[in-house]
């Protein structure tokens, strides 16, 4: 009887060509391909603003021909829009991941907040899209509405989250939530655009882990006050 077990893996690939198998190390690469042309835009973007940049300029940072970006991205607007998806999207994840499993107390959170923000920003291509967005906000309304609706109202939802775990414990007292909300988002977000655009021109160079905690601290001692008794005239 043979012995099957010395055989070799039996061949599925009938009728496979010589063609299809020269592919085969493309289709591999094909895959992460993508992923390269991302990183090089997000890179190229915030280097040279939306209006500035060149699908050519993606293409050769990225190491491929320029035709290859539109076999996945239809043009530039939609190779923009999965640069702010890929790049924030982990970013607003991570966020809601942290919520989930918290348990301490909404001061230190609000710690956790600041800091975990410019943790998963601090980088300079992260840290450039704010800047970016609010450069071409004018020129690029449908792009801008975009990021609106992508990546600041779930920052907001994330904000909005951490304030009502203060809340229900009674230590925040908030007046209005979409209000509150937003001075704090806002400030994340023109934070990173400082950092970005100006930190290399300020001569008294920001110490962020110290603006972090005093931010926190700030925010903190304003949500816990209750709200005052307006005096009777």
């Amino acid at each position: 009887m043979m012995n099957t077990d010395a055989l070799p893996p039996e061949n599925t690939s009938n009728g496979e060509t010589e063609e299809t198998k020269t592919h085969r190390p493309w289709q591999r690469k094909k895959e992460i391909r993508p992923q390269e042309i991302l990183a090089a835009a997000l890179a190229v973007f915030v280097e040279q603003g939306f209006s500035a940049t060149k699908v050519a300029e993606v293409a050769r940072r990225a190491g491929v021909q320029p035709g290859t970006i539109y076999v996945y991205f239809e043009n530039k607007e939609a190779l923009f829009k999965a640069v702010i998806h890929a790049a924030m999207s982990p970013v607003l994840s991570y966020s809601n991941e942290f919520l989930d499993n918290y348990t301490g107390t909404p001061e230190k959170l609000l710690y956790e907040l600041t800091h975990q923000w410019w943790d998963l920003m601090e980088s300079e291509s992260c840290a450039g899209i704010p800047k970016l967005i609010t450069a071409e906000a004018n020129n690029f309304p449908e792009l801008t509405q975009f990021y609106i609706d992508q990546v600041l109202v779930h920052a907001k939802r994330i904000v909005e989250r951490v304030l009502q775990y203060g809340i229900d414990r009674n230590q925040f007292f908030i007046e209005d939530m979409d209000v509150t909300a937003r001075m704090i988002m806002m400030s994340l977000h023109e934070m990173t655009v400082y950092a970005h655009s100006f930190s290399n021109f300020d001569k008294m160079k920001l110490d962020m882990p110290l603006y972090l905690d005093t931010l926190a601290a700030f925010l903190y001692k304003g949500l816990s006050c209750q709200k005052r008794q307006t005096p009777e005239a």
